[in-house]
């Protein structure tokens, strides 16, 4: 997206490819003390040094962040694909992502479901994660998934609001391999077709 295109979605949300030209936003957001894993929001250290390597290497930061557009992680066929964006509002609103494997829902044990988000804080209760994610789903759809599973922490009111705003039915609460034994998780089943 040029910038005369970035101006005119100023105040409605849309998703963007990450790309170097609004990389500052990113960093902006780092700067302010946000991190893309909300699991580790607060972590002042983490956050710090991913703020030092992008500081320090902007174009390695960014092609360690997201090469050719995809990531792929995991060992053995099939490989995981994770589709990542900006949600944009006319600035840097956070990021969400998709994660998948081709030709399957399933996924490795240490991939806490089909999606990822989270919003800076100056821009959460506005509606922007709600959004977001009903976006997502078209793309999901694209991908050919027919169904999405969707875990948030059992206390996170918020992020509960968001996936059921967008048809999550939940169908599981317990921990997952991705956090902490004692970190409850309520899981969702998400259906890209029948999102509103």
């Amino acid at each position: 997206m040029t910038s005369g295109e970035t101006a005119k979605s100023a105040g409605r949300v849309v998703l963007l490819q990450p790309d170097m030209e609004n990389l500052s936003g990113f960093e902006a957001a780092l700067a302010a003390g946000w991190s893309p894993d909300p699991r580790r929001a607060g972590d002042e250290a983490h956050v710090h040094g991913g703020l030092q390597r992008l500081r320090q290497n902007r174009l390695g930061f960014f092609h360690d962040l997201i090469p050719d557009g995809r990531q792929r992680a995991g060992s053995g066929p099939p490989p995981l694909t994770t589709r990542l964006f900006w949600i944009w509002d006319g600035e840097f609103c956070g990021s969400i992502s998709l994660r998948f494997q081709a030709g399957t829902e399933e996924l490795p044990p240490e991939v806490s479901g089909h999606v990822g988000y989270s919003v800076v804080p100056w821009k959460q209760r506005n509606g922007h994660a709600t959004t977001a994610l009903s976006l997502l789903m078209a793309v999901a759809s694209k991908e050919g998934l027919d169904r999405l599973v969707v875990l948030c922490n059992e206390d996170n009111d918020a992020s509960r609001r968001v996936i059921e705003r967008n048809g999550g039915e939940l169908f599981m609460r317990g921990p997952h391999p991705s956090d902490r034994p004692d970190q409850i998780k309520l899981y969702f089943w998400l259906r890209p077709g029948t999102a509103s």
